[in-house]
């Protein structure tokens, strides 16, 4: 019954789940209030077609800068700085791309046991990892462009928030001379 979703939306995805789960756990990773209720009304006053749009993009510029602290910023990849072509299409997705989700999402904020359990089913149950906290290498750049990849990081986040200890998923850039 899981449909298949493609590159793009996957990453809308697991950013609104990581950033809403980086916001509720304690500490938080970030201090951001944009994946909150409260953030998410005030974006669609603002904002009213792509409030969730907004917020990801709101909120995913602090985690951003909290995984470029945790991994550094040269020759790596992670969920919030992605290669260039895949930030591109995900830019392009439609605000409407699944109201269902957004829906569910929505009805889970603040409460991380919902939003593990959509963190689940975005990475299809496989979530066995012993994942170390902290930044940890899980491929190069061309595993971030794949579902596979995207599945592997959504297993160490999802281990990390059950934890309660941040671990920084990231890929290496290769050198393709």
């Amino acid at each position: 019954m899981k449909k298949d979703h493609s590159l793009p939306d996957t990453v809308l995805r697991l950013r609104a789940l990581t950033l809403a789960l980086g916001e509720c756990c304690r500490p938080p990773w970030w201090t951001t209030q944009f994946m909150s209720e409260t953030g998410m009304r005030f974006l669609e006053r603002l904002f009213p077609r792509t409030f969730f749009h907004a917020a990801i993009h709101s909120a995913g510029r602090a985690a951003c800068y909290v995984h470029d602290s945790a991994v550094g910023r040269v020759a790596v990849y992670h969920l919030f700085r992605l290669p260039e072509a895949l930030e591109a299409e995900a830019a392009r997705v439609p605000p409407d791309f699944d109201n269902d989700f957004v829906a569910r999402f929505r009805r889970g904020l603040g409460n991380a046991d919902t939003l593990l359990g959509l963190l689940a089913e975005l990475g299809e149950g496989r979530f066995g990892v012993d994942a170390a906290p902290g930044a940890r290498r899980i491929g190069t750049d061309a595993d971030s462009m794949t579902s596979a990849g995207l599945r592997r990081a959504a297993a160490i986040y999802h281990h990390a928030f059950g934890q309660g200890k941040p671990a920084f998923p990231y890929f290496t850039a290769e050198d393709r001379k």
